[in-house]
C-alpha cells in the first residue's frame, strides 16, 4: 500500500529564527497584535525545526497577546494534530475558522486533519467547500488531497477519479501518478499502470512502495535492467523496508526453481 503524503498549506510568512528579539516588554504592552504575529511566526519556525516544545509556548504566547490571530490558531492545530492531540488541534481549527471562514490554508488543512483522524464525510464536505471558493486556483492539490482520504477510507474507485481530476489541473502530481499506478496494477490493468509509473519517475522521489512496484511492472515486461536497477536502490536505501524483505522473499523462491 502506497503512503499517502497529503499537501499541507501555510499562508506565505517571512519565518523568523530564535535570533529574532523576544517581542517582549514595551513593544508588546502597545501593540498586542504585531506581537501575537511575531511569536505565531516564531512558533511556525520552530514547529518545523522540529522544536515542539518551544514551538508550543511561542504559539500559547502569541494567542494569549491576540487571540482573533487566525494563523497563531491554524499553527497551533497543526502543532496538536502532530502531538495527536486530536481535540486540542479541532477546537484551534474551528477557531480559526470562525476568524477567517474562508481561508484556503485553514481549510485545506482541517480537511487533512478530519481525514487523518477517520472523519471521512466531514472532510470531504471541507474540501468541497474550498473547490468553491473563486479565489482558490490550484484545485489539483484538493483533488489530490481528496483521492488521498478516499485511499485511506477504502474507497478505490473514487480515489481514482480525483486523482484524475487532479492530473487534468496539473499533470506533474508525483503522489497522484503513484497511487493511479498501484491502483491501476491492483485492478491488473497493467499497461495504465506502466505509464503512470514511468511519468512519476521522471519527477517524483523513490520510496520503498514505488520501487517494488517498479520491480513487479518490470518483472512484468522482462526488463532485467530496470529489475537490478530498482532492486539495488531498494536494498542500499530501504534495507529495512518490508518492501526489502519482499524482494528477499521473491530473489529467494527464483534461486530455487
Amino acid at each position: 500500500m502506497m503512503k499517502r503524503k497529503f499537501i499541507i498549506i501555510f499562508a506565505v510568512v517571512t519565518l523568523l529564527t530564535a535570533c529574532v528579539t523576544d517581542p517582549a516588554g514595551p513593544y508588546g504592552d502597545r501593540n498586542l497584535k504585531a506581537a501575537s504575529r511575531i511569536n505565531a511566526k516564531l512558533g511556525l519556525g520552530y514547529m518545523m525545526q522540529g522544536n515542539n516544545e518551544l514551538a508550543l509556548t511561542k504559539l500559547q504566547k502569541a494567542l494569549k497577546e491576540d487571540d482573533s490571530d487566525e494563523d497563531a490558531h491554524l499553527y497551533i492545530a497543526e502543532l496538536y494534530k502532530r502531538l495527536d492531540e486530536e481535540d486540542k488541534a479541532d477546537k484551534h481549527y474551528n477557531r480559526a475558522l470562525e476568524i477567517m471562514p474562508n481561508s484556503v490554508p485553514i481549510l485545506n488543512n482541517y480537511g487533512v486533519f478530519l481525514c487523518r483522524y477517520h472523519h471521512y464525510e466531514k472532510s470531504m464536505a471541507i474540501f468541497e467547500k474550498l473547490l468553491k471558493n473563486p479565489l482558490f486556483k490550484t484545485k489539483s492539490q484538493t483533488y489530490e488531497n481528496m483521492g488521498l482520504c478516499a485511499s485511506q477510507e477504502g474507497n478505490t474507485k473514487l480515489a481514482e477519479e480525483y486523482f484524475r481530476k487532479a492530473l487534468r489541473f496539473n499533470s506533474r502530481l508525483p503522489e497522484s501518478l503513484i497511487h493511479l499506478a498501484q491502483i491501476s496494477y491492483d485492478n491488473q490493468s497493467f499497461l495504465s499502470a506502466y505509464g503512470f509509473y514511468q511519468r512519476y519517475i521522471e519527477i517524483g522521489q523513490q520510496t520503498p512502495q514505488s520501487l517494488w512496484l517498479g520491480i513487479l511492472l518490470e518483472k512484468r515486461n522482462g526488463n532485467k535492467n530496470a529489475i537490478a536497477s530498482y532492486s539495488l536502490l531498494l536494498k542500499n536505501k530501504f534495507p529495512a523496508s518490508k518492501e526489502a524483505e519482499f524482494l528477499k522473499r521473491m530473489e529467494a523462491r527464483e534461486v530455487k526453481q
